[in-house]
């Protein structure tokens, strides 16, 4: 009977201390072999856009390093906020990631009515940067940036374009215009649009006056001759538009606005599964095939990851700060 009580002691003690255990091993299995299920990632815009674009390269050869799929989901609204926080309130698994970008980081910060903390987030790595352009219809009277400048000036009719509520970098890079211009937001009519893409239609059907999007979402439009790109940001010209003149070449230096694409994740991700992720998306920079289809989309393969990562988003919150001021009460 004492044995019987014994080994009964024995097993229960056993079984506790097993218990005990058990959940420290799971959430380490659990990191060290991640993935082993498919991955969704997060666009908080529509389909079509600039963002989309490249969160579909990138989700294409992500897929490919870690041996899993990929799948892009978009969750566009409320200024990015309804695809963030969607991704913010995920299991922290790295089942759930978020296509980053300004427009739902250092931009959203700047939001009054933010719901949570803008850094609220794990900071993974960013994969591209490209840049903006400036666009009209095939049959606008403006043939150049400088002469659309000009019309604003002359304010011989209320302009209609893109207006999100300042919620975007095409926004961010439209109030940059309206500067050069001397033009208040309040002298032109603002149409809110979901993606760069919805933009460049609307460019093309002659529903907007002129257009800011992402360099990519403006291709096809460009190739079909439905919309002319007046001039593209930044210091150097891209390859699918090695005709059309920077902003810099311009005059206009300080219309240099650029927009990024990178991995974020929920709080709280584990790190091994942080560097998993963090390791694939440098494999992803470094194979030419990706960089190709990449620079074929309008962007180049500009990497930074982890710290570095986070450093660059949270300086870009006081650069825009002051463009966003422009947008305020205008």
């Amino acid at each position: 009977m004492r044995l019987t009580r014994t080994l009964i002691a024995v097993i229960i003690s056993t079984g506790l201390a097993v218990s005990a255990c058990a959940p420290e091993q799971a959430t380490k299995g659990s990191a060290n072999s991640f993935p082993d299920k498919p991955i969704e990632l997060v666009v908080p815009f529509s389909p079509g856009g600039a963002t989309d674009l490249t969160a579909r390269v990138m989700a294409d050869a992500l897929s490919k390093e870690l041996g899993v799929p990929v799948n892009v989901v978009n969750k566009p609204g409320a200024e990015q906020i309804t695809g963030v926080d969607y991704v913010r309130k995920a299991r922290p698994d790295g089942t759930t990631l978020l296509a980053d970008g300004a427009a739902s980081s250092s931009i959203q910060s700047l939001s009054a009515n933010l719901p949570f903390a803008w850094d609220d987030r794990t900071f993974i790595g960013r994969l591209t940067s490209g840049p903006h352009v400036y666009t009209v219809a095939a049959k606008s009277p403006y043939k150049s940036l400088d002469e659309l400048i000009a019309g604003l000036k002359q304010g011989s009719k209320k302009f209609r374009t893109s207006w999100s509520g300042g919620a975007t970098t095409t926004d961010l890079a439209m109030l940059g215009l309206l500067k050069e211009a001397g033009v208040k937001l309040s002298d032109l009519s603002g149409v809110p649009f979901k993606s760069s893409g919805d933009i460049m239609q609307a460019v093309a059907a002659g529903n907007l006056d002129f257009g800011v999007g992402g360099a990519s979402s403006a291709f096809a439009f460009a190739s079909s001759g439905d919309v002319r790109v007046l001039a593209q940001t930044g210091t150097e010209p891209i390859t699918q538009l090695p005709d059309v003149p920077t902003t810099k070449e311009l005059g206009h230096a300080d219309l240099d606005l650029t927009y990024w694409v990178g991995l974020s994740g929920p709080p709280g991700l584990p790190d091994a599964t942080r560097q998993r992720l963090q390791d694939a998306l440098t494999k992803c920079a470094q194979d030419p095939g990706v960089v190709k289809k990449l620079e074929n989309a309008g962007v180049s393969v500009s990497p930074l990851m982890g710290d570095e990562f986070k450093k660059y988003v949270t300086s870009e919150v006081g650069s825009f700060t002051e463009l966003r001021k422009l947008g305020a009460g205008q």
